[in-house]
């Protein structure tokens, strides 16, 4: 993610590999990756059925308690 340039300059020079996956496609940046070294669909599935935590805890917008997707359900935007 390093030569995204969503990714501001002063993190580039902490840039560490990992094996990572999102929760979906087009997720990155508004979802952080979930290391991970599922590497089919098989693993992905396996390891979604034994996790102990939500993919959606890594949601950036959950964060600004104003704009959190929750209170946008609330809303009734979606």
């Amino acid at each position: 993610m390093a030569d995204d340039e969503r990714l501001p300059e002063k993190y580039r020079d902490q840039v560490r590999m990992r094996m990572v996956r999102f929760r979906t496609l087009g997720c990155w940046p508004l979802t952080g990756a979930v290391e991970s070294e599922a590497d089919t669909i098989e693993k992905i599935v396996e390891e979604m059925m034994t996790t102990t935590k939500s993919e959606r805890t890594t949601r950036v917008i959950d964060f600004d308690q104003d704009a959190s997707m929750e209170q946008k359900k609330r809303e009734g935007y979606f």
